[in-house]
């Protein structure tokens, strides 16, 4: 979700015909989307820059571009991620998948193995090396 603060006080909400919100309408747009487990923050609120509203974009196409099986989009898309933000473990492990995923085997490798390398205690480990152990067995 993304709202727009003009001078401190006022927040509006462009997906939402730019209605005006309080502290209260935030709160109920993070329980909404968090299951009430996540508490407001005034940190939320500070101002991004153009790469991070970019980035943030380009993987919220990617994730749609994945739940519609369209991987050759998404994978361009984790492209232009990469390019903004060369080292995002995200990124990178999202890249090797969907490699695999468009049986690039070599690539998909080189960026499994990659995510691995800068995050090895992600929580994921055991699923990236089971689908590293399933493209070896395929080649």
């Amino acid at each position: 979700h993304i709202l727009v603060k003009y001078n401190e006080e006022m927040i509006l909400d462009p997906y939402y015909d730019g209605r005006l919100l309080d502290i209260d309408d935030l709160q109920e747009i993070l329980n909404e989307n968090f299951r009430g487990e996540l508490e407001f923050k005034p940190e939320f609120l500070d101002e991004v820059t153009s790469e991070q509203l970019l980035i943030r974009m380009v993987r919220n196409l990617k994730n749609s571009y994945i739940q519609s099986f369209v991987y050759d989009k998404a994978l361009r898309c984790v492209n232009m991620a990469l390019a903004i933000e060369p080292e995002a473990p995200e990124d990178i492990r999202d890249k090797g998948i969907l490699e695999q995923r468009l049986l690039h085997s070599e690539k998909a490798l080189e960026y499994l193995n990659k995510y691995l390398e800068i995050n090895p205690n992600a929580d994921d480990v055991d699923f990236i090396l089971e689908l590293i152990r399933s493209i070896k067995t395929k080649n």
